[in-house]
């Protein structure tokens, strides 16, 4: 094969798109893809403020753990629910995958304000269920949150 082709052919490969090099077609990104101002998925470790929320809420790429003094739910993986944003308040609500029934809180939404301090103004609320939380029920633990990472 002659060298000028063999370069054209490994350009065309290194600057392909990825789907085009997979054989499918490109796809426009979808409605619902986070603003760059807010992640699709927020991480991080964050501690509880008061009585009932002192503890830490630690949420990773695949698992998820809330521990408070009334309660502590093991390491659990998670879905992301929901995400939506609205009124300068990003809000991501996730859902633990085979929570135990020990682990009152199976829904833990994370609530974010905008804020020139990353650190504040993030809320954590728990819920017994997807449904509790769609009738916002008053069955919930509500914490004021500083993120520590």
């Amino acid at each position: 094969m002659n060298p000028s082709l063999r370069l054209f052919l490994l350009t065309l490969l290194l600057y392909a798109p990825a789907a085009a090099r997979a054989g499918a077609p490109d796809k426009p990104a979808p409605a619902a893809a986070a603003p760059p101002s807010e992640p699709r998925l927020q991480l991080g470790v964050f501690e509880g403020t008061g009585r009932a929320c002192s503890g830490l809420l630690k949420i990773t790429p695949k698992r998820l753990s809330w521990k408070t003094p009334f309660s502590s739910c093991p390491t659990l993986a998670f879905t992301l629910a929901e995400r939506r944003q609205e009124d300068g308040t990003t809000r991501w609500v996730y859902r633990r995958v085979g929570a135990p029934k020990s682990c009152f809180y199976k829904l833990v939404v994370l609530k974010k304000v905008v804020s020139p301090d990353s650190s504040i103004a993030w809320n954590v609320t728990g819920f017994t269920s997807m449904q509790a939380y769609k009738a916002s029920s008053d069955i919930r633990l509500s914490c004021y949150l500083v993120k520590l990472d």
